[in-house]
């Protein structure tokens, strides 16, 4: 039976790759043969993907709007401000013009375990800072669909599910051990017509693969990404790689990327360069997505729907002593918008909208071998207060039964419900709670665990 799984997902994997493949193929022919595209590289793509907009832990490269009276702060009160520190007297929006992009923000979360888990003593503070630098290349040197980014990132305080609440999921998606590090570094270019894209350099796998946009205001890591992909060079451990996308009509994408791997073998990725990728232990992960996406054209209401798969070629500890070498899995990603208030404007995101996501991993290796999750986004559920999010979601996991894994209980199931208010457009206020049954499948009573999210853009 192992070995039936082992073939079946190799040979899908093979599928998905191949599918990219052609996909690249297709579409370079089809942009050397059309010699009078004029499309905006960097809108075309950016239209087809969308990056976490929200996620504190997946950072994005930005591409602001040249500047005009409606996005500079100067002379206004601070309460518009779309920057804790203004437009630097104007500074900020002229060197956005000239391609050169600043961001940085903090985020803080505050947590208290109210009942059950592994302690309810005491609470839990910490902050994850991220400065992001976005070169533009077409607005610095007429270089079109070309774009280098740089993200920095500086973790400070304890892991509240390690020390507190003993879940499985990770409660928080900013809880990792103390890092100060650059987490991101790569360059990416988008062919003329926005139809294929190249991401090289050290990259956040999960800003690329996984994801569900409707999942990105939750606190709980498994609400953005599955945690069946156990191995995703993912925060803290983005990796050195190299991406392809393709995008051959409005309505289907197909991806492919190969990771360094050695985060498998304790090597930290996030804050080491390249040497990995080219030397022992020069484990590889390579992953896949292709999916098909509608409404973006304003025709109907957008979602997406995506599959994808993924492998890894280390060395793999089972839970019965033996090794394997190499293992793998799939996913399901699903968004959809239910409904907008003000469908006629592009820029108003105020509705409501779903996800779904389903994994798979191998038990004999993983902890979790299924995993199953979905929610509810909720933009500008109060009359005046338009950026304001009220969010509901679930996401159930089921352990490995094999008995190696030290597990008394089958499953783990945590509920989230939050509201995010928007007090000023450079910071939000994000209470927070869930409900996490059977945390860490080890006999732990259930627990109730509160948090207070700040996030402030600089």
């Amino acid at each position: 039976m192992k070995a039936e799984r082992v073939a079946v997902l190799k040979c899908a994997f093979s599928t998905l790759i191949g599918v990219v493949a052609i996909g690249v193929c297709a579409t370079g022919q089809s942009a050397l043969a059309n010699e009078d595209i004029t499309t905006d590289a960097m809108a075309a793509v950016e239209d087809r993907h969308e990056v976490h907009p929200r996620r504190p832990d997946v950072s994005q490269a930005q591409h602001p709007a040249l500047s005009n009276p409606d996005n500079i702060d100067t002379g206004l009160p601070a309460d518009p401000w779309q920057h804790a520190t203004g437009d630097w007297f104007g500074h900020r929006p002229r060197l956005d013009d000239m391609g050169v992009i600043f961001e940085a923000s903090i985020t803080t979360d505050w947590s208290k375990n109210l009942r059950g888990g592994m302690n309810t003593e005491g609470d839990t503070f910490r902050h994850l800072f991220n400065g992001n630098l976005t070169l533009d290349a077409e607005r610095l040197m007429g270089w079109e669909g070309g774009t280098f980014f740089l993200n920095f990132q500086n973790h400070n305080g304890p892991d509240a599910s390690a020390d507190d609440v003993g879940d499985a999921q990770a409660f928080s998606n900013i809880d990792a051990e103390g890092r100060t590090q650059v987490a991101e570094l790569w360059f990416e270019q988008v062919t003329i017509d926005g139809t294929v894209r190249v991401k090289v350099g050290k990259v956040e796998a999960n800003a690329e693969f996984a994801f569900v946009d409707n999942g990105g205001e939750f606190i709980n890591s498994s609400m953005g990404l599955s945690p069946t992909v156990f191995v995703l060079p993912s925060e803290p451990s983005p990796a050195m790689s190299a991406n392809v996308f393709v995008y051959p009509t409005d309505g289907f994408y197909a991806g492919a990327g190969l990771y360094d791997g050695s985060l498998q073998e304790g090597v930290p990725t996030g804050s080491r360069g390249p040497k990995t990728f080219f030397e022992n232990p020069a484990d590889l992960f390579v992953i896949g997505e292709a999916g098909v996406t509608w409404g973006s054209d304003g025709e109907g209401l957008p979602g997406r729907f995506g599959g994808g798969g993924w492998w890894h070629t280390g060395t793999f500890v089972r839970f019965d002593g033996a090794t394997d070498e190499e293992t793998g899995g799939f996913y399901l990603v699903f968004d959809q918008t239910l409904w907008l208030e003000n469908p006629s404007d592009p820029d108003d995101g105020q509705g409501l909208g779903m996800f779904l996501q389903y994994g798979y991993a191998d038990a004999d290796v993983s902890m979790i071998e299924h995993h199953a999750g979905g929610g509810f986004a909720w933009m500008g559920p109060i009359p005046s207060r338009d950026d304001d999010v009220l969010g509901a979601g679930v996401s159930f996991v089921r352990f490995s039964d094999e008995p190696g894994a030290g597990l008394t209980d089958d499953h783990e199931t945590a509920f989230e419900l939050f509201y995010k208010a928007q007090i000023m457009p450079w910071i939000s206020v994000k209470p927070d709670l869930q409900y996490i049954s059977n945390p860490g499948g080890t006999g732990l009573d259930d627990a109730l665990v509160a948090t207070l999210r700040v996030e402030a853009n600089f």
